[in-house]
């Protein structure tokens, strides 16, 4: 039996306080599978396994993922996770491409707003599929809506191509 040959696929994984939001796509316009995967137990080998599920099912030709060492607001614990991620694609010799807050901010800019919340406004519009999942604003008080980990997901994999 040979080497699996890799899909035309990307697999954007967005690690967060719930688990992780994920997108499986060719391209923006050809969306496999998204969602937001639980992760039990919510430790740095849960998460892996998890990456190797989706590495194993989709046979991705890269990984797209948060940058662990740009700005912006994140746990030591996704922090950790997002490298792990890095170090355990590399040992299978997948690509994997980084883009940080700042960097999906830029690229949201240009189309009405940099918020997480006006971000999700703007991938709704596009995907109007994900109109059920759009959290509602959030006030300072409130923890984030469960369903934002799918919009964080789409957000980098548009950033990506965006940039590609």
């Amino acid at each position: 039996m040979g080497t699996m040959k890799p899909n035309p696929l990307t697999v954007t994984l967005y690690p967060n306080g719930y688990g992780m939001g994920y997108v499986i796509a060719e391209n923006p316009k050809e969306i496999i599978n998204y969602g937001v995967a639980r992760i039990r137990p919510m430790t740095p080998s849960g998460y892996i396994k998890r990456l190797q599920r989706f590495i194993e099912t989709y046979r991705p030709s890269l990984i797209i993922i948060r940058d662990p060492d740009g700005t912006g607001r994140m746990s030591k614990r996704i922090q950790n996770i997002l490298k792990n991620f890095e170090e355990h694609t590399q040992e299978l010799e997948l690509p994997v491409y980084k883009y940080s807050r700042e960097q999906v901010k830029e690229v949201f800019e240009q189309f009405e707003g940099s918020s997480k919340h006006m971000i999700s406004k703007t991938i709704a519009g596009w995907y109007p599929e994900l109109k059920p999942r759009m959290p509602d604003l959030r006030r300072n008080q409130d923890s984030e809506h469960y369903q934002m980990g799918v919009f964080d997901a789409f957000a980098l994999m548009i950033t990506h191509y965006y940039l590609k």
